[in-house]
């Protein structure tokens, strides 16, 4: 029962009849039910008051999320307003039409117009693309469709500037999809279009030069060995198998004497010891044939300074050497006869005597040949019929050498003839006799005519005596007209009053001995002048000898003595020492000296010297001069025809310049101008004594191929304008001779430099 209505039942006492009892149960039953209901009703109170709680916390909690969304908004629109402020990128915030409602300096830069200038106005009335109302109207429709635009258009700014833009526009949608707004970024690439244009126009130009030569173009990939060769290649060499795309497509190609040379010229370049790799060699052709190529370029480095390629071109210079080596054998050859002409004879001579002096025993002889009667030959029968007779008379006198020996053309109707290594005049005499008997049988002429000839013969035998090869054929020709003297058809023997045992010899050896001992020599100075400027840029130390009794005695006069006896040793030293002390205190007087260079000549004996280097050394340190401020002087044919002296190689290392002297009077003057170790040529005085249109050709030629090299180029006995003209046209770098000065002593020296210029024409 109802703990409520026990209370009551319990109020009223006595008993309860059935009645009651049944009222009583429905009360309880009632009771029971309210409460029931009164209990769901607190529970339903509760769950109510738990969501409401619930959803209080949850509005609360998305009132603060808001404001943090609201806050980071803000901070973002801020971080995005100062880096479009900042930005380089031009940023317009345009109307659904278009109209620019915000901008930031960078776009106001690229209108040319002020920022506050900006609002308000036609996008497209700012950078004017072409056709720009048409242009509007397409990308409103676009932008209206929500689509983003990007494009790269021409337009014009304020004043007529040209521009190159990237445009990218981006629709702002409301939430009915229209358009709110338009955000432009814009970008200006004028300067890179500029650069791709000419950079296009460069690659056409190239295209086109290289599509109308037969250049190969060539890049070499050194990190992959992977080498690009243009289709030239193939054609050039006529090659018919494809290539792999190697290195081995170029270099296994290459001359085995030419392979060393080149990969030394590659390995310079790359090693960044020159600024451009430029070489000559050969290759081989598809036809087994030997081709010159002419092959340059210059490496691409990484940043850390390493080589990662290497590019240029290829060019067939085959016929250039060919013509150049022509003109070279032209200068130095008769055209007639294609016998040596006077000039090579000479070089034949000059070399006799450098191995006189090595070898006391050597001994060589020359022929000084006259035809007798040519010119009644000539008036007779007319110059062609003249020429057909030294031709062939050319042909028997050949016939009469012996192995190593030389037949030259020395002019008109005189040839000259060296025999090598002979025992005397016996020797000489003997092959005299053979030219003799050749000449007794007559001579076939044209038009069947026949003509008789013979030849007078003088003699001489050259030995260590002889100071120069001049003096060895004017005895030979002294003897010539001996023969002539005694009836023709003869030969005559140079017989000399003096010999080199005479008095006087033996006082003048003696006499020089002692010249170091008495301070009798003393150096003149030559100066090397720059044909441009006409300022002296080196000086050439020239031993004299200032004799007490017969005075100032020249080197031809003392040297191939001093050559003999071994004294060109000390005398080589002294002048180094001289003039390297000399230098030194002229630096100290006059400003320009420190732009000198010395120019020392150098003896074959003391190349020999095993200590050679220490000797230049202590000089060197004595003096304050730098191992460059000292030219070597070495005469062409103290050079072997190899690659070189270890000795010249070490001193070249060392930092010392080489100069090869008297250069072109040599057999190998032409394979020298690839050695390595020589730093300068100087071409002899023959080259411009001349004055020939060949001469001037052959000298271009060489002056060219030379500086194509890397050489310097001195031109050696200018006397005339006319020469230092010349050898300023070819090209020449510097000039040397009497039209400049003559060799100078100390005090005049001193005053040259102090003057500075000289004229050059």
């Amino acid at each position: 029962m109802h703990p409520r209505l026990r209370q009551k039942i319990a109020a009223l006492g006595g008993e309860l009849t059935p009645a009651v009892r049944q009222l009583l149960a429905a009360v309880d039953a009632a009771y029971r039910e309210v409460d029931e209901e009164r209990e769901e009703l607190e529970e339903s109170i509760t769950s109510l008051s738990a969501l409401l709680h619930r959803t209080q916390e949850k509005l609360q909690e998305e009132r603060k999320g808001k404001t943090g969304r609201r806050a980071r908004g803000d901070r973002a629109r801020a971080r995005l307003a100062r880096l479009l402020e900042k930005s380089r990128l031009a940023v317009f915030q345009l109307s659904p039409s278009l109209m620019v409602r915000g901008a930031n300096a960078a776009a106001a830069k690229l209108c040319g117009q002020p920022l506050a200038a900006l609002a308000g106005q036609p996008v497209f009335e700012l950078l004017q693309p072409l056709d720009r109302e048409k242009l509007s109207a397409k990308w409103t429709r676009r932008l209206a469709r929500g689509e983003p635009v990007a494009k790269t258009l021409a337009c014009s700014a304020k004043g007529g500037r040209a521009l190159a833009c990237d445009w990218v526009l981006l629709p702002r949608l409301r939430r009915d999809g229209k358009v709110a707004r338009v955000t432009a970024v814009v970008r200006d690439q004028t300067e890179s279009v500029e650069k791709e244009v000419q950079l296009r126009e460069r690659e056409d130009r190239l295209a086109l030069a290289v599509s109308g030569t037969s250049d190969v173009v060539w890049d070499w990939d050194l990190r992959g060995n992977r080498l690009y060769l243009s289709p030239s290649w193939r054609a050039l060499l006529a090659l018919d198998a494809e290539l792999t795309g190697l290195s081995s497509d170029w270099l296994e190609r290459v001359h085995p004497e030419d392979t060393a040379p080149l990969r030394a010229a590659l390995a310079s370049h790359l090693e960044g010891r020159t600024p451009v790799f430029d070489h000559e060699h050969r290759v081989r052709h598809g036809d087994g044939e030997w081709r010159w190529l002419h092959a340059r370029g210059a490496a691409q480095r990484g940043t850390d300074g390493a080589p990662v390629r290497i590019a240029g071109l290829m060019s067939d210079v085959t016929r250039h050497r060919a013509m150049v080596e022509r003109m070279a054998h032209d200068a130095r050859h008769d055209a007639l006869t294609g016998l040596p002409n006077r000039t090579l004879f000479l070089d034949l001579l000059r070399h006799s005597f450098f191995r006189t002096r090595r070898h006391e025993d050597y001994r060589f002889a020359v022929l000084f040949i006259d035809i007798d009667r040519f010119k009644m030959v000539n008036d007779a029968f007319g110059h062609e019929a003249g020429d057909q007779l030294l031709q062939q008379i050319t042909r028997r006198l050949e016939s009469c050498l012996r192995e190593g020996d030389t037949l030259a053309r020395h002019g008109g109707d005189e040839f000259t003839m060296w025999l090598d290594d002979v025992r005397g005049s016996t020797d000489a005499v003997r092959v005299a006799e053979r030219v003799h008997e050749v000449m007794r049988e007559p001579f076939e002429l044209g038009d069947g005519q026949r003509v008789q000839s013979s030849a007078s013969i003088g003699v001489a035998v050259g030995s260590s005596r002889y100071q120069k090869g001049e003096d060895v054929l004017r005895d030979a020709d002294v003897a010539m007209y001996r023969a002539k003297a005694l009836g023709k058809a003869r030969t005559a023997v140079f017989q000399r009053e003096t010999g080199e045992g005479s008095p006087a010899h033996v006082q003048l050896e003696t006499d020089l001995r002692s010249a170091l001992l008495r301070n009798e020599m003393v150096i003149h100075y030559m100066p090397i002048v720059d044909m441009q400027t006409g300022r002296v840029r080196a000086l050439e130390a020239l031993a004299r000898w200032q004799h007490p009794r017969l005075g100032l005695v020249t080197p031809s006069q003392f040297l191939a003595m001093a050559m003999e006896t071994g004294l060109i040793v000390s005398i080589d030293q002294w002048v180094l020492q001289t003039a390297s002390h000399q230098m030194h205190d002229w630096r100290r007087e006059i400003a320009s000296a420190n732009k000198l260079s010395l120019s020392v000549n150098f003896s074959q004996k003391l190349l020999e010297q095993s200590d050679l280097w220490p000797q230049i050394d202590r000089v060197l340190r004595e003096w304050k001069l730098a191992p460059a401020d000292l030219n070597l002087d070495i005469n062409e044919s103290m050079l072997p025809a190899d690659n070189g002296s270890a000795m010249l190689t070490d001193l070249h290392k060392r930092g010392l310049k080489l100069h090869m002297d008297d250069f072109g009077t040599g057999h190998a003057w032409l394979r020298h101008l690839h050695k390595i170790e020589v730093d300068t040529i100087k071409i002899d005085r023959s080259f411009i004594s001349g004055g020939a249109e060949r001469d001037r050709q052959v000298l271009g030629r060489i002056v060219s191929i030379a500086r194509d090299l890397g050489k310097t180029v001195i031109a050696e006995g200018v006397e005339t304008k006319e020469q230092a003209r010349l050898v300023r046209e070819v090209g020449c770098a510097f000039a040397q001779g009497f039209f400049f000065s003559q060799p100078l002593d100390v005090i005049k020296t001193r005053s040259l430099l102090q003057g500075g210029v000289l004229d050059v024409v």
